[in-house]
């Protein structure tokens, strides 16, 4: 199994967890982390198939969670970004004794759009995996423009 890439920073009493969103990687946090390494000691991770952490197949949240936990402080609060918060929020649901607080921004449990609930038309999320074989960058590019749609 391979480990998953992990930087430890910071000299606060308090333990952090940032996770990245998809497509993405720890760097997401850069712009961040001199404000917050002074208060809290961070973890950037890099999610298993992500960055640094290359050699990994599709994984069910679950796996994922499972999967960073391994090498989580014993307690922490967690802090992710899109699907970064789907892992974070898996980790409090299989492991609640070690999550002090847990932040989510920008994610949801439903991508997808139904009728009782905003989000992205389905055909928009069909189209992406097309694009993903097609054109992988332009692909990431385009859904980090989706979700910032309607903001200034």
């Amino acid at each position: 199994m391979n480990d998953i890439w992990w930087q430890t920073i910071g000299e606060g009493d308090c333990h952090l967890v940032l996770l990245h969103g998809w497509g993405l990687n720890a760097q997401v946090w850069d712009c961040i982390t001199p404000q917050l390494a002074s208060h809290f000691t961070l973890h950037l991770v890099d999610l298993p198939g992500y960055g640094r952490s290359g050699g990994y197949g599709a994984m069910s949240l679950e796996a994922m969670a499972q999967r960073v936990l391994e090498q989580a402080p014993p307690q922490a609060v967690w802090l992710g970004w899109s699907l970064g918060g789907l892992v974070a929020s898996q980790v409090a649901m299989m492991h609640p004794e070690r999550v002090q607080a847990l932040v989510t921004v920008a994610s949801s449990p439903c991508f997808a759009a139904c009728d009782d609930w905003p989000g992205i038309k389905p055909e928009v999320l069909a189209g992406f995996q097309q694009q993903l074989s097609d054109d992988f960058q332009r692909t990431v590019e385009r859904f980090l423009a989706l979700q910032t749609m309607g903001t200034e």
